[in-house]
């Protein structure tokens, strides 16, 4: 027994000294160096590469036995530019197992990678590696190999200590469309790296791209990977970024989730998702069937109430300024993702701003056409808070300028997104229970629009506000080169005093108002679209009053006036004042019972056509225009007032007012009396009073258009009428 150990034991020795012998021979008597040639030369049959090994290749004996490759730069064949590139490459295996006949890596190293990727309409570049032989010969090439020719008396590798890659560059260019994405800084660290266990793994780059978009990336996770089931698992998985070209100031971003994704099943799935982002956090689960078909999502996502100012602090940009400082502070999100495969759809939907409540349902009908939709509901929302604070300015009209003024200030400024507005689909309705305005309040407010290749349309704008109701209708075509505008509205039986208070500033007026009109634009800049708008208005006011002006009084004060030229009509004109002028009324301003107008717009002129109304002290008709821009107004009006009519001189009777200035000025000023007009009315009553006088006192008869004209009628007759009668006298004489 003694004697067959020691031959046990000297033959044992034997065979690790010839071991040794032999690893000593091929580290240091073998030079590696000398196989350069026939890798090139695989390289240039095998994967049409020239490779160019500038640096040594070199054994490692102990610990591990490996070889190491120093700087290679690869080519693709018949090209100068250099397609892939690394300084050094070592791969090791530990010696003690081979001993056993197993192998066990002891690491993998790359450092320096550079990885050159061009694409164009010619085709890519890698597509260019692999063997260059004919297809027979490729097929024979392909064929498994034997079974007894692939079994081996070493075992598989299961697990890899190390793997290390270190200052990667990979590089993608597309000379179509003129992407160019670099990511680099890439680094791996993996350890322990098995396929039948989870291992540690750490990676880390940037990535940068033609718009200067920057990402800078640290990836720490555990992955489990079973290449046979194509399932891979990130359990726990943490990275952080920092975004920068995307806002003003880099943008720090945390994630954590367990990620898994199984390619066999085509399905992922993302749980306790944690992503932390610009004073954001939102926090949810996912699943995701049918990676590659269509796409169907299911699962939860809130994000938790965050202050959009202070996010906008945090992202370099400007604070938005609000009228309430508490405005914007606490911003809400709640979605259950679902919907049909190849959408995205978030229903039920929950965002909350403020005091405000919107539900509903919203996302991507369709991830191939890209169409939105949604389906919303605002419980209620006050503007006045979200406006920007009063600068202390009050912006006006600026009058004088008739009607052409104010379209020195409309830009010839591309207005209209055409580009992005074009490729849009959208079907969607949103519903606000109530809105209030700057003292306006309106309910049950209703819209609905769609696009679809390049045609907008807001097919419905109701609620009710101000007592009365309002709708609306339009359509914004982009389709075409040039962009085309087309609406109708309609108003009912609204107060207007809120109006006016805000769009002048002033309690002008109060009443109930109504319009309906139709309207028309086109073209891409404010005063292309100014220059084009065409538009029919019908407008009406009833039980209103008009502060500030009293049209009754501009009467009285021009039939004064009047009276002082023809002083001699004051008693037939207004008997019983013995101060022989009419009193002024005590009230300032105009009460209308009923008003109606139709007027059309021209470029930036509203011409009112026709205008009709009673008013409690006479009646107007009339017409004259209005510049939208800048708020200048002419109107010529004829008012007629039964007042005025108990003198017979007067009855039926239409009074020439002229109304003209700036919806800005002082109402007071609006209105006087047209002279011409009222000297010509006081020219037609003094003639026909004349005429009654002459007829009672004389019995004659004057003609005439004026008092001189009938006068002198009258005296001619009158004297012819002497004449007659001392003819008369003389022939009685003679025959008596």
């Amino acid at each position: 027994m003694g004697r067959l150990l020691k031959i046990l034991l000297i033959t044992l020795f034997t065979i690790i000294v010839l071991l040794a012998i032999a690893v000593f021979v091929i580290t240091q008597v073998i030079d590696p160096n000398e196989f350069k040639p026939e890798i090139e030369k695989q390289a240039q049959e095998q994967a049409n590469l020239t490779l160019d090994i500038q640096g040594d290749l070199a054994w490692q004996f102990w610990p591990s036995l490996g070889v190491s490759l120093g700087r290679t730069e690869a080519r693709i064949a018949n090209e100068e530019a250099l397609f892939a590139a690394l300084d050094e490459a070592s791969v090791s295996v530990a010696v003690l197992p081979l001993l056993y006949g197993q192998v066990e890596m002891d690491g993998i190293t790359l450092a320096g990678l550079d990885v050159n990727l061009v694409d164009g309409p010619d085709g890519a570049n890698w597509e260019q590696i692999g063997p260059q032989t004919p297809a027979e010969d490729t097929a024979k090439a392909e064929e498994p190999a034997n079974a007894e020719e692939d079994s081996s008396s070493f075992d598989i590798p299961l697990t890899i200590p190390t793997v290390v890659v270190s200052d990667g560059k990979v590089r993608y260019r597309n000379t179509a469309d003129s992407t160019d994405i670099v990511v680099e800084h890439f680094n791996l660290n993996a350890q322990d790296v098995s396929l039948d266990e989870p291992f540690p793994l750490q990676l880390s780059l940037r990535y940068q791209d033609q718009s200067d978009m920057r990402v800078d990336m640290n990836l720490d996770t555990v992955l489990s990977a079973d290449l046979d089931n194509n399932h891979f698992l990130l359990n726990p998985m943490k990275l952080d970024a920092n975004i920068a070209g995307a806002t003003t100031m880099p943008v720090d971003v945390h994630l954590e989730q367990n990620f898994e994704v199984n390619l066999d099943e085509d399905t992922a799935s993302i749980k306790d998702l944690l992503l932390q982002a610009a004073g954001t956090e939102t926090k949810g689960n996912v699943e995701i069937t049918a990676l590659t078909g269509d796409m169907q999502l299911s699962g939860k996502l809130a994000t938790a109430p965050f202050d959009a100012n202070k996010v906008l602090e945090a992202i370099g940009e400007a604070p938005i300024e609000t009228t309430d400082s508490q405005a914007l502070s606490n911003i809400a999100l709640e979605a259950t993702l679902g919907g049909e495969p190849g959408s995205v759809m978030a229903s039920p939907l929950t965002v909350t701003l403020d005091d405000s409540t919107l539900r509903g349902s919203a996302g991507l009908a369709s991830l191939e056409s890209g169409k939105i939709v949604f389906d919303l509901t605002l419980d209620k929302i006050t503007l006045d808070g979200y406006m920007p604070p009063a600068s202390g300015e009050t912006e006006t009209a600026a009058p004088g300028g008739g009607k052409t003024g104010g379209t020195n200030s409309l830009s010839d400024a591309e207005l209209i997104p055409v580009d992005t507005l074009r490729p849009l689909r959208v079907d969607g309705k949103l519903a606000i229970g109530s809105l209030n305005y700057d003292g306006i309040s309106a309910s049950d407010m209703k819209f609905a629009v769609t696009a679809n290749n390049g045609v907008l349309k807001l097919t419905q704008a109701t609620g009710n506000t101000l007592g009365g109701s309002f709708s609306a209708n339009g359509t914004l075509n982009v389709a075409g080169s040039t962009p085309k505008i087309s609406a109708t509205n309609k108003i009912s039986s609204v107060q207007i005093q809120p109006i006016a208070q805000m769009a002048l500033d002033d309690d002008l007026a109060k009443g109930i108002f109504s319009m309906s009109g139709s309207y028309s634009a086109s073209g891409n800049s404010e005063k292309a679209l100014m220059n084009s708008a065409k538009g029919n208005i019908d407008l009406s006011l009833a039980d209103a009053t008009v502060r500030g002006l009293n049209l009754y009084d501009t009467l009285v004060g021009g039939v004064n006036d009047m009276l002082g030229q023809f002083q001699g009509l004051a008693a037939a004109l207004i008997p019983n004042q013995e101060s022989g002028k009419l009193p002024s009324p005590l009230s300032e301003d105009t009460k209308i019972l009923d008003l109606k107008t139709k007027a059309r717009l021209d470029k930036n002129v509203a011409y009112l056509d026709s205008l009709n109304a009673t008013l409690s002290k006479g009646e107007l008709s009339g017409s004259g225009w209005m510049n939208i821009l800048n708020q200048d107004f002419d109107l010529k009006i004829g008012m007629q007032s039964p007042e005025l009519g108990t003198s017979k001189y007067l009855q039926g009777t239409t009074w020439p007012l002229r109304c003209e200035g700036n919806l800005g000025g002082s109402p007071a000023k609006w209105c006087g009396p047209d002279k011409d007009g009222f000297k010509d009315i006081g020219k037609q009553v003094a003639a026909n009073a004349t005429k009654d006088k002459l007829k009672d006192k004389f019995g004659i008869e004057g003609e005439g258009d004026t008092t001189e004209e009938i006068l002198k009628d009258a005296a001619q007759k009158k004297a012819k009428d002497e004449i007659n009668k001392q003819l008369q006298d003389g022939l009685k004489k003679l025959f008596n």
